[in-house]
């Protein structure tokens, strides 16, 4: 009786701690055809940095530790940093799948992480994948509130994808959407 008793108690106390995790984070923007996100809040323009140009896809580090700094958001876990560290090693060594592999896993722990997503969307260009870059770019423009640097490297990052895709137009759309931050 006294076992039966203590494993109910243990699975009460398991059941009350992990019932926390489930509603620490909103979901993450999913986008539809369009490209645009259902919950798209409006960006503010800010126009001190109009004169910086920023080249977003040919970052020769995946990461510096300064970056990880986003303004008003929580400081990236040990985990994080560590795994970031590694896809920074396997990116100067060539090894670009090696790279993207441990950003994704960095994201299944901070999937709402404005500066991973840019990061993998960087990587996906180089890979050849535009389309996919583009998508990952918009949804880390979305998550990157108050850091207009990074919405500027999102939106460049967007219109090196278009242009890859032979997009012209939406090219020079999304340069100057860039140059508003």
């Amino acid at each position: 009786m006294k076992i039966k008793s203590a494993l109910l108690v243990c699975c009460i106390w398991l059941l009350t701690a992990c019932s926390g995790f489930a509603t620490k984070q909103d979901p993450a923007p999913v986008y539809g055809k369009s490209g645009r996100s259902a919950n798209k809040e409006k960006s503010s323009v800010n126009t001190a940095d109009q004169a910086t140009q920023v080249k977003g896809v040919q970052d020769p580090v995946i990461l510096k530790q300064q970056d990880l700094a986003v303004k008003s958001k929580p400081k990236s876990s040990n985990v994080v940093v560590a795994l970031l560290a590694e896809a920074d090693s396997s990116y100067q060594q060539g090894n670009l799948d090696g790279s993207v592999t441990t950003i994704e896993r960095a994201l299944h722990i901070e999937p709402r992480n404005a500066l991973l997503l840019y990061k993998l969307a960087s990587l996906r260009l180089q890979q050849g994948q535009p389309e996919l870059a583009e998508n990952l770019a918009k949804k880390s423009e979305l998550l990157a509130q108050g850091n207009a640097s990074l919405k500027k490297k999102n939106w460049l990052l967007i219109a090196e994808a278009r242009d890859q895709m032979g997009n012209q137009s939406g090219a020079k759309q999304a340069r100057k959407q860039a140059k508003k931050f």
